[in-house]
């Protein structure tokens, strides 16, 4: 049964897909290159009539050496530092272009914990921890063909935030604020996984990812910004305290 990676709805995860497909490839033809040679060398090497013992060298001759470096370099090369050079170029051009500077992006903070994830967005004011953010647990909505750029923090042990159908992952460390960001090209419905043993209810922590198109993600946004704020405004300043927001530039 054929491997089949998840669904790419994402604008870079067919960069991901294309460095798959190529270590696939090469690898495989090396395989089959090495199962020939082996082949031949069963075949044309073995105990026949007019010799009475298979044929076979230690490989230690010069030749034989500089044959193995050979095809050793050739597989680096073409393998080895073809990919390397390629995800280092993808990497710096697409996926560490963080959306500092783009006031389109939708900021998110993500506060993980034994076992869920949080999720807080801005409310009109554009500041994090205020009455009117947007906090959903272990869901959350975005709009499609606008950056998504989360922050991340853990409240107790390292989780990881796992996009499959975006092809990203990063890690949410105690101490310590991560990021990544994404953009949806399509609506639909995508698991958030927690790719990180993180305790023995490791297993129930998950999340979903809902892109909406546009309209329809403004319209739920006006209902969920209501529905927060009067939230807020109905629990005890301790609550809110202990909310887990914190300032989007300073980390703090």
């Amino acid at each position: 049964m054929p491997i089949v990676l998840p669904h790419d709805a994402s604008a870079d995860g067919h960069l991901v897909d294309g460095v798959i497909g190529y270590l696939t490839l090469t690898t495989g033809l090396a395989f089959v290159a090495v199962l020939l040679f082996l082949l031949i060398a069963i075949v044309f090497h073995r105990e026949r009539a007019g010799r009475t013992r298979a044929h076979h060298t230690h490989g230690n001759r010069p030749r034989d050496r500089a044959l193995t470096f050979a095809v050793a370099l050739v597989m680096f090369i073409a393998i080895d530092l073809t990919l390397a050079a390629r995800a280092a170029g993808e990497l710096s051009g697409r996926f560490w272009r963080y959306p500092d500077a783009d006031p389109n992006a939708l900021r998110v903070e993500v506060t993980a914990r034994q076992w869920s994830l949080t999720f807080r967005t801005a409310g009109p004011d554009g500041r994090f921890g205020t009455s009117d953010d947007v906090v959903t647990l272990n869901e959350l909505n975005v709009p499609v063909g606008r950056p998504i750029y989360f922050k991340l923090r853990s409240r107790d042990v390292v989780h990881g935030f796992y996009l499959p159908n975006f092809r990203t992952k990063i890690d949410a460390i105690p101490g310590s604020t991560t990021r990544l960001w994404v953009q949806a090209q399509e609506p639909g419905r995508f698991e958030i996984a927690c790719a990180q043993h993180c305790g023995v209810s490791h297993y129930k922590m998950r999340g979903l990812l809902v892109a909406r198109p546009e309209a329809e993600y403004r319209d739920w946004l006006a209902r969920a910004e209501t529905d927060s704020r009067l939230r807020t405004e109905a629990a005890d300043p301790a609550t809110r305290e202990a909310s887990g927001a914190w300032d989007w530039e300073t980390g703090r």
